[in-house]
């Protein structure tokens, strides 16, 4: 099993070693905007009201890092998975002792593993850029990044049993274009709907109503409940994947590049799915 996830640490690193010096960058900016607000040409020349914006789009801007950082992992195990299904990779993995459920598990436990070094620089990041602009960090905003992380390992979880089916990962790409295009829509409706009630409004005025929305459904009693069940079932979601994926996996082994022509075929011939 550690040399399993030892080759995916080695196929991901090109990927991820890029993603974390853009996000290096990104954050020495960001705390650079940060302090500018408090002791550089920002304070100096800036009034109290400009100085809250920069400062309010600075730690915005720390959070929207992180997100990008969560969406990166997965997106490097997937580009791991198609170079496996474009291989002969899994036919030589077959071949060896290693089960179904061992490949499997190292890449869950390789995206566990990497996952939790993203959620550390997110912190990371965070605590610095807030103590910087002199602001406390709340239980609310870790509660968000915490759940920010439940939330991409819960939607990685659903694609990759897909990924492991198809095993042609131009059909999981699809899914996760249409999915992303039906997000951004909506987020576009809302934007529009927003700034035709309020004319005069500025784009920060929007982040704000979001953020404020958020702090209201925060404060439902429901979450209360959510907010303790949340990572039993994020726990849940993650083990059915796995499994799921394994049990996949194994039925289709004999299929070539995942075609369902191909499988057909062999099933005719006596073959195993």
């Amino acid at each position: 099993m550690l040399s399993l996830i030892y080759r995916e640490l080695r196929l991901t690193r090109k990927t991820l070693g890029t993603c974390l010096l853009v996000y290096f960058l990104y954050a020495i900016l960001t705390n650079l905007v940060a302090l500018s607000t408090q002791i550089g040409n920002l304070a100096k020349y800036c009034d109290a009201e400009q100085l809250t914006l920069m400062t309010n789009l600075s730690l915005m801007a720390v959070t929207f890092g992180y997100l990008i950082l969560l969406v990166a992992v997965p997106e490097a195990l997937f580009q791991v998975m198609d170079g496996d299904f474009k291989t002969p990779w899994l036919k030589y993995a077959f071949a060896s002792p290693k089960s179904c459920r061992e490949l499997i598990g190292a890449k869950y436990l390789t995206y566990l593993l990497l996952t939790l070094c993203a959620i550390v620089l997110g912190f990371i990041h965070l605590f610095v850029s807030f103590g910087i602009a002199h602001r406390p960090v709340s239980g609310d905003t870790i509660l968000i990044y915490l759940g920010g992380a439940l939330f991409a390992m819960m939607i990685s979880a659903i694609f990759i049993p897909l990924a492991c089916y198809f095993q042609n990962m131009a059909y999981v790409n699809g899914v996760i274009t249409v999915v992303m295009f039906v997000g951004l829509l909506g987020l576009t409706v809302s934007a529009m709907r927003f700034f035709f009630r309020n004319e005069d409004a500025q784009p920060l005025d929007y982040c704000e109503a979001v953020v404020s929305k958020l702090q209201h459904l925060l404060s439902y009693p429901a979450w209360a409940v959510l907010k303790n069940i949340a990572p039993f079932l994020a726990v849940l979601v993650i083990l059915g994947s796995y499994f799921l994926s394994s049990q996949i996996l194994d039925r289709r082994r004999l299929v070539k590049g995942g075609d369902v022509k191909t499988a057909h075929i062999s099933h005719a011939k006596g073959g195993k799915l």
